[in-house]
């Protein structure tokens, strides 16, 4: 289902950019930015000058204050950030995947904390956040996210019928003004669907998927390795973990 959503999954380097730049796709997501001279999106009159810097920020590479469970803290799960930033021009970038194997008909909710840090600036709409799943989803102006405080985005929906959802996250900055956006502790509460062919003893003849679900502390990581008979899961977690099988 939901991909990397604490930003550990590493990233893919893209290509340099006729500034030098060189921005880092998270595994998992999509990463595109509005290029130069083009419109911002939903506002014809504002225009992107300048292409975005988006990186991973490390635990080490913050200010004590700024960690996992600080008090500032920009990084709420694991020891990794998102930001995405410009400091002196208007820009617009987006972050998107696809779901897939959900339960069709089910409700389920996307949650997406993003922080901005406005910087001073004086107008609500001069820096906003926006998150959709299949195009249903709104902006939240700057002013109302709240300057150095995590905002969070709340999208509740239906899954359609192919089990799938189209996730977009979008910020934009309008004025030549820095600008800085972080992303992290992005989780989904979803229904796994059945497995294709109902698996087993028919169809396609692969054994059925079963969903552990595991509510791990933050800063925790899972891992799982499975044996190649299909029958025994192995499962690493603090003694403080809750594990529940579905």
């Amino acid at each position: 289902m939901l991909r990397n959503g604490n930003f550990m999954g590493k990233w893919d380097d893209m290509e340099p950019t006729s500034f030098f730049l060189i921005n880092q796709q998270p595994k998992g997501w999509h990463l595109e930015w509005i290029e130069p001279g083009q419109p911002l999106y939903g506002d014809a009159n504002s225009i992107a000058r300048g292409i975005p810097e988006c990186v991973h920020k490390l635990s080490k590479q913050l200010p004590t204050n700024e960690q996992l469970g600080a008090k500032d803290a920009l990084i709420l799960d694991g020891d990794t950030t998102y930001k995405i930033f410009h400091a002196t021009a208007p820009f617009g970038a987006t972050l998107s995947q696809t779901l897939a194997g959900l339960q069709p008909g089910s409700k389920a909710t996307l949650t997406v904390p993003i922080q901005v840090h406005l910087h001073g600036e004086t107008d609500a709409y001069g820096a906003e956040s926006g998150v959709w799943v299949n195009d249903e989803g709104s902006w939240v102006n700057g002013f109302d996210m709240g300057d150095r405080k995590w905002h969070e985005h709340e999208v509740e929906f239906e899954v359609p019928d192919d089990g799938r959802a189209e996730v977009v996250i979008r910020v934009k900055s309008k004025w030549p003004r820095a600008k800085d956006f972080f992303f992290d502790g992005i989780t989904l509460e979803a229904t796994a669907g059945e497995p294709i062919n109902g698996g087993g003893n028919g169809g396609d003849g692969q054994e059925p998927r079963h969903t552990l679900r595991v509510r791990l502390p933050a800063g925790f990581q899972l891992r799982h390795i499975t044996a190649d008979s299909g029958q025994e899961v192995t499962i690493t977690t603090p003694p403080n973990v809750d594990v529940i099988q579905e």
